[in-house]
């Protein structure tokens, strides 16, 4: 656990560390490269391991298994569904590649920590919810300002908000803190992407999206842990 600790905060600090202008001139670049892969994952065309092969031999593929996005894509029959993020701090920026999924007439979900009791005690939960582009501004003070705010699910239905299973999810990218060349993955340690993964869709396009900056020779993992097949970074 230490060396996780210490391993977020130092890659925290590098990523940090970036200037503005540097980190958008870097998110500009992996959105366009993620708005090219759902493009051409969700395509009718879109092949037999087309936009969703990971950059690594097959044999690796099959370790990683489909809930990495190494499966074939099908023509869905209506716009996609994506997951995206708002960012905090020095993330990478996702907000080029939402507008641009507005524009394209994609759904957009956006994340929300949630308690599905109407008094808002219980356990929370990581919970996913279509934000139309008209209604942006509207979500962000309603929750996308405030990700550790805890939410009753009834008072989002109240406002409009419709949350998206994790079978409805066609791409996600998921941001992260560390990285390194086999996949592995070091988040923020409350493990809300750890249990998204393994419920979504076995053809679900799964992508993390970092800075170089961010990535590490080798992150610290633990048998829960899952590999992402394709990393997105700039």
């Amino acid at each position: 656990m230490d060396e996780k600790k210490n391993m977020r905060a130092d890659v925290l600090g590098r990523r940090d560390a970036l200037d503005a202008e540097t980190r958008t001139r870097k998110s500009a670049a992996i959105c366009r490269e993620l708005e090219r892969l759902v493009e051409e994952a969700c395509a009718p065309d879109a092949g037999a391991c087309g936009a969703c092969a990971p950059d690594r031999n097959s044999a690796e593929a099959d370790r990683l298994g489909p809930a990495h996005g190494v499966r074939a894509y099908r023509n869905l029959g209506r716009p996609p569904c994506v997951a995206v993020y708002a960012a905090m701090r020095s993330e990478v920026d996702l907000q080029a590649f939402a507008e641009s999924a507005f524009a394209r007439g994609w759904d957009v979900c956006f994340p929300c920590m949630v308690r599905d009791e109407a008094d808002g005690q219980g356990p929370g939960r990581m919970a996913f919810y279509r934000v139309p582009g008209a209604r942006l501004d509207h979500a962000r003070a309603a929750f996308l300002n405030h990700p550790l705010r805890c939410l009753p699910c009834a008072a989002l239905a109240d406002a409009g908000y419709e949350e998206a299973a994790p079978a409805d999810l066609d791409a996600v990218a998921v941001p992260l803190v560390a990285f390194d060349d086999e996949g592995n993955r070091l988040g923020y340690g409350g493990g809300n992407y750890d249990r998204l993964l393994p419920r979504l869709r076995a053809d679900a396009l799964v992508v993390g999206v970092a800075f170089d900056e961010q990535r590490v020779p080798a992150v610290p993992c633990e048998p829960h842990d899952r590999p992402l097949a394709r990393i997105v970074h700039a």
